[in-house]
Order: structure tokens, then C-alpha cells, then sequence
């Protein structure tokens, strides 16, 4: 019998540019582009240069920035109607984005499953690609009808709203000067909207990326075997999505994440030569103390060094009201709880 031609290396990374980022920053950057304006042009900028000069006034004279200052309040009324347009544009785009995640699904999990093997290959093992209907996928991918995306959208503008109001009042109650306000909420302001209708959308795109694939795994159960979790593992890949790399998961199993998350799986064909992926743990253990202590932080890279946790113990499922079961890295106080201050406290010595 004739041993299957190993696969030649695929890149995860490349496929996931190439079918994903582009297409995303070319159907969303539009809105984003409109968020940010929102907020960075016309009435609000005006009330932000109100804001300032009156910091100002209020600097020179000696006092603090209340809360209730009426052009501190003027600016949230206003701010108030420009979130709400803005919570809008990313409702009317949400269809988009979610199109966009299910119809990646299908090229994705066939190229990581079979990029690599010859076709000759392929066709002499009678190895079949099952491609279910697209409708059909879409039917079931269905986050952007939930009630829990209605909340989402509907709680967009007050959660900004409220890390402004949190910010005047806890500069008030510490003491700020009132210029050093008037900076923070202008930082808020300018800033916030564009991340969170990106951490929204980005993340609606990835989760329905992941659920599609799940469906379109489960279609070629008869020839898949099982699949391998993979994070991109950089200075900047989390300690949870660490800890994962290279587990094993069952075919049709959703890869779980966290928000923006971008960890996907690569399938094993049954009779195929294995991939050898390394463990999320070797790679880690691999890496300059240097490179942990940037990934880790200090105080979880203290509790690492001392034995105190693994990384397995920072994974953290929870349930998210849009996308179900999800995975966060979990804080150190989580973990460990008052026993955590002692490896913070290093850090202040």
C-alpha cells in the first residue's frame, strides 16, 4: 500500500488574512469611518472645546470640574443622540458582517483541512469535499436576530456614556485638576465609539466564522477525524489562547474565544499523515523569560515563575448573551484571590 504524500506546510495566518481581513476592513471601514466621526466632528467637537476652556477657567481659579458642571452635561446630551446614530450604523452593518464570517467558512475549513495535499492525492484516496448549501448555513448562523445582539446594540451608547460619567466622578472624588479631566473624557469620547463598534462587529465576523466552520466539519465527519486548536502565537497572543494551542477538539466542536479572538483549528483527514503541532505549553516554555514577562504581565509571570498557577489556569469559560460559551483570560485574583497580592506586591518593591 502506497503511503499518503505528506502535506506540504499551510500557513494559518496567511489563509486567515487572505479570506478574512480584507474582506473585513474593506465592508466595515465605511462605518468605523462613520463612528469616529460621530464623535470627531461637529457638535461634538464644539462641546469638546467648550469643555476645554472651561477646564481652563475653572483651573485658574482654583477649582475642580463637578460633575454636574452644565457643560460637562451639555456634552453627554449631545453625546447621547450621536451614540445612538452610531449603535445604528453598526446594527445596519451587522447582516454584512455576518454574511461575511459564514461565507469564509467554507474555503477556510476545506484549505485547512486540505491545503497542501496534491490533488492526484486527494482523488486517489477518494477523499470528497461535501459543500452544504450556503442558504442553508446562513439559516443557521443567526446572532444579529438574537435578543442578546438587541441588547448589545441598545446598551452601545450608555456604556460609553457611563465610562464618562465614571470619570468625571472619580476625578472629582481623587482630586484630578480639571484639565487633566477634560483630557481623559476627550480621550473617551474621540476613542471609545470606534473601538467598541469594531470589538462588536470584528467579533459578530470571527464567531460566525467559527460556528459556520463547525457546520461545515460536521458535513465531512465521514473523512475528517478529528481537529487541533491553533492560536497565533505571538507577544501578543493572550494566556488563555496560549494555554489551548494544540489541543484536540472533536469534529463539528465550535473553537471558543474570546472577543476579536483569532483562533481557528486545522482538521485531521482520516488516513493522512498527522500535522505535528507543538502543545501552547512547549511553545511557552520555549520562549526568553523576557518574551513571557511582556505576555504575561508581572505579577501573573511572578505567579508562573513560583508555580503558583498554570496556564491552564488563567483559561476562563463563560457564557456571552450573544455568542454563547466563550473563553477569557482569567486575573490573577480570580485565580488565586488574596493570595494574589503577595505577586503584585514584587512588582512594588
Amino acid at each position: 500500500m502506497t503511503t499518503p504524500t505528506p502535506p506540504t506546510p499551510i500557513s494559518v495566518n496567511d489563509l486567515v488574512r487572505d479570506l478574512l481581513d480584507r474582506g473585513y476592513s474593506r465592508a466595515t471601514m465605511a462605518t468605523l469611518n462613520a463612528v469616529s466621526a460621530d464623535t470627531g466632528s461637529g457638535l461634538i467637537q464644539q462641546r469638546l472645546r467648550e469643555l476645554e476652556a472651561e477646564a481652563a477657567r475653572l483651573d485658574a481659579a482654583g477649582e475642580r470640574l463637578d460633575p454636574n458642571n452644565p457643560v460637562l452635561r451639555a456634552l453627554t446630551a449631545d453625546l447621547d443622540t450621536m451614540l445612538r446614530q452610531s449603535a445604528m450604523r453598526v446594527d445596519d452593518m451587522a447582516e454584512t458582517v455576518q454574511a461575511l464570517g459564514v461565507d469564509a467558512s467554507a474555503p477556510l475549513t476545506r484549505q485547512l483541512a486540505l491545503a497542501g495535499f496534491p490533488q492526484e492525492e486527494l482523488a486517489r484516496l477518494g477523499i470528497i469535499w461535501n459543500q452544504p448549501d450556503v442558504e442553508a448555513v446562513n439559516r443557521l448562523v443567526q446572532y444579529v436576530d438574537s435578543a442578546g445582539w438587541a441588547e448589545e446594540i441598545a446598551e452601545f451608547g450608555p456604556n460609553i456614556l457611563s465610562r464618562v460619567e465614571q470619570i468625571a466622578v472619580n476625578g472629582f472624588a481623587q482630586g484630578w485638576g480639571p484639565i487633566r479631566v477634560a483630557r481623559e473624557l476627550s480621550n473617551v469620547v474621540e476613542t471609545m465609539p470606534r473601538y467598541q463598534a469594531n470589538n462588536l462587529m470584528r467579533t459578530l465576523q470571527l464567531q460566525s466564522l467559527r460556528s459556520g466552520t463547525a457546520i461545515h466539519q460536521a458535513a465531512n465527519a465521514d473523512i475528517l477525524e478529528y481537529q487541533v486548536r491553533m492560536a497565533t502565537l505571538d507577544s501578543r497572543t493572550c494566556l488563555t489562547c496560549v494555554a489551548l494551542h494544540g489541543t484536540r477538539l472533536e469534529i463539528g466542536e465550535r473553537v471558543l474565544d474570546h472577543h476579536q479572538g483569532r483562533c481557528f483549528s486545522v482538521t485531521q483527514v482520516r488516513g493522512m499523515p498527522r500535522r505535528e503541532i507543538e502543545s501552547g505549553q512547549d511553545w511557552w516554555d520555549r520562549q526568553p523569560e523576557t518574551v513571557r514577562l511582556q505576555m504575561a504581565g508581572a505579577a501573573n509571570f511572578n505567579a508562573l515563575q513560583a508555580g503558583a498557577v498554570t496556564l491552564n489556569d488563567f483559561v476562563q469559560r463563560y457564557d456571552d448573551r450573544v455568542f454563547g460559551e466563550m473563553v477569557r483570560e482569567s486575573s490573577l485574583k480570580g485565580i488565586l484571590g488574596d493570595a494574589a497580592e503577595q505577586y503584585y506586591a514584587r512588582n512594588r518593591r
